[in-house]
């Protein structure tokens, strides 16, 4: 090979090199909006304390307090709801079988409730507790890049942040970001039931009756 050639070989090679891309690593939060903005869980437990009045049952206004934690609890709070009876739980049991009573009356199973004893409490104090998780919700409102101007065709600092925290705000149960409830298991009676009408070409679902609609007139 001549020295020309040589030299013409290596300017076509450093000028290959100069059109081709930079190696550079990219981080998933640059282009996934849910890595960017992710939704956390913090948790967090309520704890009431009743008892220390000597009776064996609750006041008026402690069963008012019960009824709103109860109510608190199937919002936002994991199973089981715990009744904690301090010293050796014999002077207090009846408020403790009391409260786990008003408990269910007001709509929990009686598996939701869980009563036990802790030593290290007062002998006449009965706590009342229940685990509650929340989501932590991305903040929103990035703008300090201009959109329109991206020359590398990449999403927005602040795309999909409303979607995440949206999604924050719909949702039931937070702890499901945790870990899944399992599936409930398939009703085999009803399916065969369905299989078989669709087998032999019948309808499947519930029929329309034009007889169940109704107009009401609800005037001008």
């Amino acid at each position: 090979m001549s020295l020309r050639t040589c030299i013409l070989s290596m300017a076509a090679a450093l000028l290959v090199a100069a059109c081709a891309y930079p190696e550079s690593e990219i981080e998933i939060e640059e282009f996934d909006y849910r890595a960017r903005y992710p939704i956390g869980v913090e948790s967090d437990v309520i704890v009431m304390a009743f008892g220390g009045t000597g009776s064996s049952a609750m006041t008026d206004a402690e069963r008012r307090e019960l009824s709103l934690m109860v109510a608190d609890y199937k919002d936002r709070g994991q199973a089981p709801l715990t009744v904690i009876v301090g010293g050796s739980g014999l002077n207090s049991d009846d408020l403790a079988e009391d409260i786990r009573s008003s408990a269910v009356a007001n709509g929990l199973a009686k598996s939701e409730v869980l009563v036990g004893v802790d030593p290290t409490l007062r002998p006449e104090e009965v706590q009342v507790s229940f685990v509650s998780y929340s989501a932590v919700l991305p903040e929103c409102g990035y703008w300090h890049e201009e959109s329109y101007v991206n020359f590398e065709n990449a999403n927005s600092v602040n795309f999909g942040c409303a979607t995440q925290h949206n999604l924050g705000l719909m949702l039931a149960d937070p702890s499901d970001l945790i870990e899944p409830k399992p599936f409930e298991p398939r009703d085999g009676v009803r399916t065969a039931i369905v299989v078989d009408l669709y087998r032999a070409g019948e309808v499947t679902g519930a029929e329309h009756n034009e007889s169940d609609a109704s107009i009401v007139d609800i005037g001008d």
